[in-house]
């Protein structure tokens, strides 16, 4: 589900009331667009956005390989640095991807009062002014132009490299984005046929219940049963062992080609092999995405039987969806019908509401009824459930489905724990009696990720263990039956054990090893950086030299009207931030404080001491915050790293980054720590210490 509309800012003009700025019902977050609303009042009771992206590839997380290495999404993509190749003009003028023209040209504005050589009359100053003036200059001259900004969009500083003919005379900016989306899809799919040609699914139902089993329910072999001495029914683990066998196989290999920009065609090949017979089918699925609201899939098995299946979704608005799914099992009777709503329920969080409802078998008139006990017949059902998912591999669900032979609740649960991903549910009902599931999954190589399971049910099913492999795209399944019926000891012996065995594993060895590992690779990125990394130190001293005039004025401003001022502010590694001298006293006292750190900030000299980078983890970010405040707010976009600011510095490469910020607004003290790619939307409420 896409996420909700931002509210944008209002205006609330009753500067005299001191507690405006608490009145509920404010938007629950601020449009990263309204930065030169005239009013600071109504954002401060709203709270910025708090998303999670942006984590380096190197901090290992929950994508880590087992053993080591890159994971192969990260080797073979370039999605992380292209993102940020597109983001880093966006990023010097402090405006969101969508700023409108007018946006970018008030932020260019602002910017050029601080960067024009001409407002510097300090030769150290204007020649830095000039440097950064000129970056300032190529980003609007950029941004402000429809073609170049829809080139750099798509493709980033490379695009603008390039020699294409789609700036020629006549042709709009919607036929440029289409020729690029074009051009995009073909590279996509030239890489994608040259990493996995093909997909591949095998499936075996393995029997190990004898195992497991009381010696008296293991059937001995009618060698062993007439042999003397075996009057009583000793059974060896050679005698379970010849027990276990696979009692189905099902393989899938199919091969998906693309038909045109929108649709692509799937042809694959299915066997199925159940207690010595079998059968296969030839299936062709066509997926086609309409528009970005609307896709539909059609597959159709060639040989007998020959069902057809076609299912789709439509997304209604950025709140709800509806989903649908038909089946035809035969000609001579209607198609089941399967067809789900989704609403979200809550502009705050993911939440979303859904009602499904399935047809099951059915007939029409004459229509389906010649079929009688020819096929199996599905009851109708209707189901109502929630929903909540909190980022990739963390969520829950709950449902209440109701059907004439069954009334069942379920509810499943997934999260991601020391780099497994982890799912665990139950299903209770009239019918189907209750089962329960858990499994984890772990990415053991670049390439290769493995999952294990464990199912059980009762009255009937008994404990069912589940291995998964899956490999670029080929996947081998393999359900072991433990024991026909409920063994709490097999439950506990397959989930504790595993459980306690990989946590003493992870903590003793792998996480240890893997930190290691990121130190070395950190020492090493910096190492190779070194001259990169000094060269953009020198470049935000230089802006944030130039930017001290402007900050000291817009500081003396917010003073002045018990407005927004920065008294503290690093960026950097979170655990190295320094204690703040600051604390929650009198307005007088915090005004009297700030208008020291600013007097101090104002006849600081330019730092000329040499800065050991490998100590170096945090960095004074107060002037570059102050200078970028706009009418009493300071609202930077999310979605890009901070480090692009203009006056910022990344002082820890390849590691995950945060912001402090302290602020006084109107006599209070506030306070707040943001991810480096999360917006930042000041003043707030809930940053009052």
């Amino acid at each position: 589900m896409p996420p909700p509309a931002r509210a944008t800012v209002e205006s609330i003009d009753d500067e005299d009331d001191p507690y405006a700025p608490y009145r509920p019902g404010q938007a629950s977050s601020i449009s990263s667009t309204n930065r030169a609303q005239p009013s600071a009042t109504a954002a401060y009771d709203a709270s910025p956005s708090s998303g999670t992206q942006g984590t380096f590839p190197a901090s290992g997380g929950d994508e880590e390989p087992l053993f080591g290495g890159r994971p192969f999404r990260d080797a073979h993509s370039t999605s992380s640095s292209s993102s940020t190749d597109k983001e880093h003009l966006y990023a010097i003028l402090n405006v969101p991807l969508t700023a409108t023209p007018d946006a970018i040209k008030d932020a260019y504005r602002s910017l050029a009062i601080a960067f024009h050589p001409d407002k510097h009359s300090d030769p150290t100053r204007k020649r830095a002014a000039e440097s950064r003036f000129r970056d300032v200059q190529r980003a609007y001259e950029i941004l402000s132009d429809p073609e170049k900004r829809a080139v750099y969009d798509h493709f980033g500083e490379e695009g603008l490299k390039s020699t294409w003919t789609v700036t020629r005379r006549g042709r709009g900016v919607g036929e440029m984005r289409e020729e690029m989306e074009r051009e995009r899809r073909r590279r996509e799919v030239v890489d994608a046929e040259g990493l996995v040609k093909s997909k591949g699914d095998f499936t075996a139902h393995v029997d190990a219940s004898a195992l497991f089993a009381p010696s008296a329910r293991v059937a001995l072999s009618p060698a062993r049963q007439g042999a003397p001495g075996n009057l009583k029914h000793t059974v060896s683990f050679a005698d379970r062992i010849s027990r276990v066998g696979c009692t189905q196989l099902i393989g899938k290999h199919g091969f998906e080609t693309q038909l045109t920009t929108r649709s692509s065609a799937t042809l694959s090949g299915q066997m199925v092999s159940r207690n010595g017979l079998g059968g296969g089918n030839l299936v062709g699925t066509v997926k086609t995405h309409w528009s970005p609201r609307l896709f539909s899939e059609v597959t159709l098995s060639f040989l007998r039987p020959q069902i057809v299946t076609t299912k789709g979704q439509f997304t209604v608005d950025a709140n709800s969806f509806f989903s649908w799914q038909g089946t035809m099992q035969t000609w001579r009777m209607p198609p089941s019908l399967n067809l789900t709503y989704g609403q979200r329920l809550s502009a705050k969080s993911s939440l979303t509401g859904f009602t499904s409802v399935r047809s099951g078998t059915y007939s029409l008139g004459p229509w389906g009824r010649e079929v009688g006990g020819m096929l199996r017949r599905e009851p109708a059902a209707v189901s109502v459930g929630l929903t909540k998912q909190s980022g990739e591999g963390r969520g829950w669900t709950t449902q209440l489905s109701v059907s004439p032979v069954d009334q069942a609740v379920s509810y499943d649960y997934a999260t991601v724990l020391a780099g497994v991903k982890v799912r665990s549910g139950f299903n209770m009902g009239t019918g189907s009696g209750v089962s329960a599931f858990t499994s984890a999954e772990r990415r053991v190589t670049e390439n290769v990720r493995l999952s294990v399971g464990l199912t059980c049910a009762l009255p009937a099913g008994g404990v069912t263990l589940r291995l998964k492999v899956n490999r670029l795209g080929q996947k081998i399944l393999l359900p072991i039956l433990l024991s026909k019926e409920f063994r709490p000891d097999l439950v506990l012996a397959f989930t504790a054990i595993p459980v306690v065995a990989y946590g003493t594993l992870h903590y003793g060895y792998l996480e240890p090893r893997k930190q290691g590992r990121l130190k070395n690779r950190l020492a090493e990125l910096r190492g190779a950086n070194a001259d990169v990394i000094r060269e953009r130190r020198e470049a935000a001293c230089e802006a944030v030299e130039v930017l001290r005039e402007q900050a000291w004025k817009r500081a003396r401003q917010e003073l002045g009207s018990s407005g927004l001022v920065m008294v503290e502010a690093w960026y950097g590694r979170k655990s190295d931030f320094p204690n703040s001298p600051f604390s929650a006293t009198s307005r007088v006292d915090l005004e009297e404080q700030a208008q020291r750190v600013w007097t101090g900030l104002k006849n600081a000299p330019p730092s000329t001491q040499q800065v050991d980078l490998e100590k170096e983890t945090a960095w004074d970010a107060r002037i570059a915050l102050q200078a970028l405040i706009s009418k009493g707010q300071l609202i930077i976009p999310g979605g890009r790293s901070k480090a692009n600011l203009l006056g910022f510095h990344d002082p820890v490469m390849g590691e995950k980054k945060h912001l402090l910020v302290v602020y006084v607004f109107r006599g209070q003290l506030h306070r707040v720590v943001v991810e480096d790619w999360d917006e930042v939307a000041l003043p707030m409420r809930i940053h009052q210490v």
